[in-house]
């Protein structure tokens, strides 16, 4: 449209010969353009695992996207100049003449900086050099300094209106005071922020069977939805730490976490971090876990430090002495089922229930008969000889063990895990393992990082290959479409540029290297190579016409600096809500906007310096002038 408008306005065409003309002209740049946005974006529906599970559908659609606006721009726009811009009415043409004063104001003297700039560092070696040395410094700076200092995580941090909240009790505990402590943290919850729902749970229920999940009494979990942030004066971050503090103090709570829900990018994932340690050996397992544990709390950024397990859970065993059993004519199996009728009951009658299970009738001793040992052990059992005190022939003793007991293959395993607020996860990974440097684990004892810093690598391993071949793809079409190399390369180089702009703008604004802003990035170096193209592509047009390599770059300047700029503020306008995560749900794309936005303005105005400069220096006229 800009083009068209250029050839109708200034070139004093007819309507007709400026849609075809200016059509025509920018056909070759416009299909280059969208076929290396489209390359780029594409190995992202190949790379498989996490990536391609959240991204292929994003994707997707942008592909779609891009062949539809292809279209639209070499067949819908040119038809609808036809009538759009032959239109004569005097009001419009008069703002139009306003309009344009000011705009062709402001757009020769932004053309006019940037063909100075180039003239100036095209026109002495030593500038030419130095400006050089600055943007090697630059990108260098931006790749070691800034983008470590940034910070990397797997995805960003999400207000989802919602808290997880999962309470260890201490041991032993009735299931009544696990309810009183349930209905506490329910009125602090209720109390705290405008709640629409809460759903809680005590253990698992009895008779099903589950696999990782079962739990006892002595586990409570605690489901907590609020209104959305745009309803309530807190963050779910503040919430929660209101929440532990208050929590905090209910007395029978041996440990407890207060996270936001779906802190973790996916639900397989405990924690952010999460260490888990294996060994043959359960005793040196929860010695291990100890120390590692001490090192989780020093560090920086971890809210919530907690153990899977720990060896606390009191039991009480009964020593049968099998031969004195005998002399009164016992057996071990009559003495067990004896006091298992005594203390847990046994059923005495059955109601018919019509398609299920039919109700049963327990009985069991009043309580204070079966709650200590002195009782139990005075327990008269039924002998031949008949009734024998318990104690005549057993002794009840009690210990630890723990309250729940996991493995993977033939080891067992402890998980010392917490949760993070908004540090990025690879600040508090370099935090925890320079405090894990101090602990020493015994030597049969393993342990493995399995959070979040574990898929980070895996998915961000991914993501750069899917970039590596999207950047050899676009270098590719890029030699195809233009025959020539060292071109191609020029274009290609445009992309790092890029990140210079991306890195700092992520610093600025404090967000973190994520797979959105990886995303960000693949899409962008899409983006950017179009403006390298339009330049390019426009002086190898006036090459051919007979003009030298310097005016003709700095002619491209002059034409093409107002669509390439077009492009660059439009698209970082469309992506400025995405960058600052307006929408509910839409923090977890905000690096990808901000990269966008970042990346493709600061690397438009490099672009526009840099392209014509390695252009003017290294392309000769006379390979140009055989390209079609």
């Amino acid at each position: 449209m800009e083009n068209i408008e250029r050839h109708y306005r200034e070139l004093k065409k007819d309507i007709k010969s400026a849609v075809y003309d200016g059509t025509k002209e920018i056909m070759f740049a416009d299909l280059s353009g969208t076929l290396t946005t489209m390359i780029a974006l594409a190995p992202m529906l190949f790379v498989g695992g996490y990536p391609q599970t959240v991204f292929a559908p994003l994707v997707g659609t942008l592909l779609l996207a891009l062949i539809a606006s292809y279209l639209i721009s070499i067949v819908v726009v040119p038809l609808l100049s036809l009538h759009i811009l032959a239109i004569k009415n005097r009001v419009i043409l008069k703002l139009e003449e306003w309009f344009h004063y000011i705009i062709s104001f402001i757009n020769n003297y932004i053309q006019a900086f940037f063909a100075n700039i180039v003239k100036v560092i095209i026109g002495s070696r030593i500038i030419g050099l130095l400006s050089m040395v600055i943007l090697l410094l630059l990108f260098i700076s931006s790749v070691k300094l800034v983008m470590p200092t940034v910070g990397q995580e797997l995805m960003p941090p999400m207000d989802t209106g919602a808290v997880n909240i999962k309470i260890t009790t201490a041991p032993n505990l009735p299931i009544e005071k696990s309810e009183e402590i349930m209905k506490k943290v329910n009125q602090i919850i209720i109390n705290e922020e405008k709640s629409l729902r809460i759903s809680g749970s005590i253990g698992s229920e009895a008779g099903v069977l589950s696999i990782g999940s079962g739990s006892g009494i002595d586990h409570i979990s605690i489901v907590a939805t609020y209104v959305d942030r745009y309803k309530r004066d807190r963050d779910i971050w503040q919430i929660a730490k209101a929440l532990r503090d208050k929590i905090s103090k209910i007395e029978n709570i041996k440990s407890f976490e207060v996270s936001p829900y779906g802190s973790t990018a996916m639900s397989s994932i405990k924690a952010n971090v999460d260490a888990l340690l294996s060994s043959s050996n359960i005793e040196t397992l929860q010695i291990a876990g100890e120390r590692v544990k001490s090192a989780l709390l020093q560090t920086k950024g971890v809210v919530s430090v907690l153990t899977s397990w720990d060896m606390d859970k009191r039991v009480y065993n009964l020593e049968i002495y099998e031969t004195k059993a005998l002399e009164y004519g016992l057996r071990r199996a009559d003495i067990i089922q004896q006091l298992k009728s005594a203390i847990r009951g046994m059923p005495i009658a059955t109601f018919p229930r019509e398609n299920s299970i039919d109700y049963t009738v327990r009985v069991w001793l009043p309580k204070n008969q079966i709650d200590n040992f002195e009782t139990i052990l005075n327990m008269l059992i039924d002998t031949p000889k008949g009734k024998v005190p318990l104690n005549k022939f057993a002794k009840l003793s009690s210990s630890f063990e723990p309250t729940l007991i996991t493995r993977e293959g033939l080891e067992y395993t402890l998980e010392v895990y917490g949760n993070r607020e908004k540090s990025a996860i690879s600040h508090i990974m370099a935090d925890f393992e320079k405090h894990l440097e101090k602990v020493e684990l015994p030597r049969d004892v393993e342990l493995e990082q399995i959070g979040d810093i574990k898929q980070f690598k895996a998915s961000a391993s991914r993501m750069v290959g899917a970039i590596i071949v999207a950047v050899i793809l676009i270098l590719l079409t890029l030699i195809v479409m233009f025959g020539n190399i060292k071109i191609s390369l020029m274009i290609l180089f445009s992309i790092p540029l890029t990140i210079i702009g991306a890195s700092w703008t992520m610093l600025a604004i404090n967000y973190h290297v994520s797979m959105p802003a990886m995303m960000g990035f693949m899409l962008l170096s899409g983006i950017i190579v179009n403006n390298a193209i339009l330049l390019i592509h426009f002086a190898i047009e006036k090459i051919r016409e007979g003009i030298s390599k310097k005016e003709a770059m700095l002619e491209a300047i002059k034409i093409r600096t107002r669509p390439v700029l077009m492009t660059a503020f439009a698209v970082s306008v469309g992506m400025l809500p995405v960058a600052q995560g307006s929408a509910i749900g839409l923090e977890r794309l905000a690096p990808l906007g901000a990269v966008a936005i970042g990346g493709l303005i600061v690397g438009t105005i490099m672009t526009l310096v840099f392209i014509p400069v390695w252009f003017i220096w290294f392309v000769k006229e006379e390979s140009l002038k055989h390209i079609d």
